[in-house]
This record gives C-alpha cells, sequence and structure tokens, in this order.
C-alpha cells in the first residue's frame, strides 16, 4: 500500500525531471489532433468531365471574342457562336514493346502497349501525359451591327480565322437585327 501512497509524489518528481520531455510529447500530439493546412487528398475533388470543361473554353472563348470584334471600326454589337468538330483530348505516354518469334515456317511477331505511371508517394498515381490537344472548331456564326458591309464582314472573317483556326468558308457574317 505504501507504494500507492506516493505515486503522486513519484509523478511529480518525474514531470520536474522531464518537464522538456513531456512538454514536447503534449505539442506533438496537439499538432496531430488539429487539422492545420490544406488537404491534399485527391478524392475530395470534384471531378470535371471533358464535356463540361469543353463548353466553359467554347463559352469563355466567345464571350472574348465577341468583346474583342465588337472593337472592330464598324462592327458595332456583336455575338459569337462556335460549334466544335472535335473536343478536347489527353494523350497518355506509352511504352511499346515488340517480340518477334521465328519458328521455321511461322515468323510470329506481336506489340503490346501499356500506358506509362508515374507514382507520387504510395498513394497516389497517375499516368503520364504526352500531349494535350484542344478542341477543334467546326464553324463559326457572328452577329454584327455591321454586318451588312463588305469591309467589316471580311475584317471579321479575318479576325475569327487567324484566331480559330477555320478558313473562311466556315464562318458566316450577318447582320443584326
Amino acid at each position: 500500500m505504501a507504494n500507492w501512497n506516493n505515486l503522486p509524489k513519484k509523478l511529480v518528481a518525474l514531470l520536474k525531471k522531464y518537464k522538456y520531455a513531456a512538454l514536447v510529447f503534449v505539442i506533438g500530439i496537439a499538432l496531430l489532433i488539429l487539422p492545420i493546412g490544406k488537404s491534399t487528398k485527391k478524392q475530395e475533388e470534384a471531378p470535371v468531365s471533358a464535356e463540361r470543361s469543353d463548353e466553359a473554353y467554347v463559352s469563355e472563348l466567345e464571350t472574348r471574342l465577341a468583346a474583342l470584334l465588337s472593337q472592330i471600326k464598324g462592327a458595332g454589337a456583336v455575338q459569337v457562336m462556335l460549334t466544335l468538330q472535335t473536343g478536347s483530348r489527353t494523350e497518355y505516354q506509352t511504352d511499346l514493346q515488340k517480340s518477334s518469334d521465328a519458328n521455321g515456317t511461322d515468323n510470329r511477331s506481336s506489340e503490346e502497349r501499356k500506358t506509362v505511371i508515374l507514382s507520387e508517394g504510395s498513394a497516389y498515381d497517375k499516368a503520364a501525359v504526352s500531349a494535350v490537344r484542344y478542341p477543334q472548331f467546326q464553324g463559326a456564326l457572328i452577329v454584327s451591327e455591321g454586318g451588312d458591309s463588305p469591309s467589316v464582314r471580311l475584317d471579321l472573317i479575318h479576325a475569327v480565322a487567324a484566331l480559330t483556326g477555320l478558313n473562311s468558308s466556315q464562318i458566316t457574317v450577318v447582320k443584326l437585327k
């Protein structure tokens, strides 16, 4: 029974002796418990579909084009609509392994493609991207107050062709009512 009665005195003596170690221990536990900083988990991010990002890209480009084209002399108010031929796409790096088997008269060969995976620690892997292709446009419609003037039409067509890669037969300019 004498040991249990002396326990508080022994604990106080140990804490006095190792007060700095106990302080570091308590601070370490507090840091582990507190949520500090941003979470790095990729699962918390909402996935963005390629279709939605293409729509946002085209919408932003239409807005920027309309603002830019309205500054052309004689164009007046301008509205732009773009249509896509292909959406954006991501091309991934692949390894190609070829093998051939020459057995007398049978000449067999095979190819195997594997996507290159980059590892960022034990919990997160991602495919190596070799290229990102932006959307390709199919056509453009420009509605402009000055769309009845041939010189304004030509300026609008040249400007849109330069920015989108479309040729003049894929761009239509009409007068805004």
